[in-house]
């Protein structure tokens, strides 16, 4: 794998107001993305893990700019996404595709399979004619494992993993380089999510695919990735190549994370490290570390100086005071 950089990442935020009163004058923020930073290399699987609610989703999504960033850095292939105009941003998007969690929501009842899968076709211009569209359709729906006699079909024929499918086909079509997945497997069976990792898997080698996975199952992101990052109430906590973090996580966000994936075993005696209390609202988040009202091991430090996010080797990054304690 090379290590050239796709994308990358720095300090973004993405501040949603909170309004109030008769005249809806903004009186408070949620902090929804709150200072990142991290990249992602070509060809390599990103995931990026975290509780619901701690921010993913906004994150892939201000990525991409379907929602605009507060500030920050988005470079992808070298161009500042947040200084290109509606023009340059529309031919940047054919690079830049998502695939939506929910594959009952994101497919318009309306529209036949060929028709959602043809859309972006059309809108890029990437057909000459209606003939080469459909050779098109076809060819990418065959990629993903649907035939030639889904096309004619509507979403509420079809099952939801082979809806996901045709969401993965929708992505596929303008050949983009860089796939945000946003929770792609979450809303399907078990049975189902191995074979849609599976198609992502072998789609990413055959047309050298770059992914930002984002997820909540810790096992499904240690199937896939490469690197993954922890994501606590808007900040990254933890960065790390995947086989380190899941053998030496730094953080104790992510041990409790770690901590909780389930083995299949009966005779195994896990160490749960439970978290008390709940996640505090992003609106008024905790002062110093956000973690330090539920971390087992909280100092005073903790409440009152933010951790400082640095690389403790070999691209492990992590923001913890009890790292600089050692």
């Amino acid at each position: 794998m090379t290590e050239e950089r796709l994308l990358e990442i720095k300090n973004l935020k993405k501040y949603f107001p909170v309004k109030a009163g008769v005249f809806r004058r903004t009186v408070a923020h949620v902090k929804a993305v709150d200072d990142i930073s991290f990249h992602i290399n070509k060809g390599e699987t990103l995931g990026l893990v975290g509780e619901s609610g701690c921010g993913k989703s906004t994150a892939g999504r201000t990525i991409l700019r379907l929602l605009e960033a507060t500030e920050g850095e988005i470079t992808f292939e070298g161009h500042n996404l947040l200084e290109l105009d509606k023009r340059e941003l529309r031919e940047m998007r054919k690079e830049m595709q998502i695939i939506f969690q929910d594959p009952y929501a994101s497919l318009n009842p309306r529209m036949t399979v060929a028709d959602i899968v043809g859309e972006p076709i059309d809108i890029h211009g990437l057909a000459a004619n209606k003939k080469e569209r459909n050779e098109r359709v076809t060819e990418i729906l065959d990629t993903v494992g649907l035939g030639t006699e889904y096309m004619k079909r509507y979403p509420h024929e079809f099952s939801g993993g082979q809806r996901q499918r045709i969401g993965v086909a929708r992505a596929l079509a303008v050949d983009p380089s860089l796939i945000i997945a946003d929770e792609p497997v979450s809303a399907l069976d078990v049975s189902i999510q191995a074979q849609v990792i599976n198609l992502l898997q072998d789609l990413q080698k055959d047309f050298s695919l770059t992914y930002l996975f984002i997820a909540h199952d810790l096992s499904v992101v240690k199937h896939i990735s490469d690197r993954v990052a922890v994501m606590y109430l808007g900040k990254l906590v933890e960065v790390a190549d995947k086989q380190k973090l899941f053998d030496d996580p730094k953080h104790p966000y992510t041990q409790s994370l770690l901590s909780a994936i389930p083995v299949a075993d009966p005779t195994y005696k896990s160490d749960r490290i439970i978290l008390e209390g709940d996640v505090p609202s992003p609106v008024n988040p905790p002062s110093g570390c956000r973690f330090h009202p539920r971390c087992p091991y909280a100092m005073e430090i903790c409440s009152e100086v933010e951790p400082e996010y640095k690389d403790y080797g070999e691209g492990h990054y992590a923001a913890c005071h009890l790292l600089e304690q050692e």
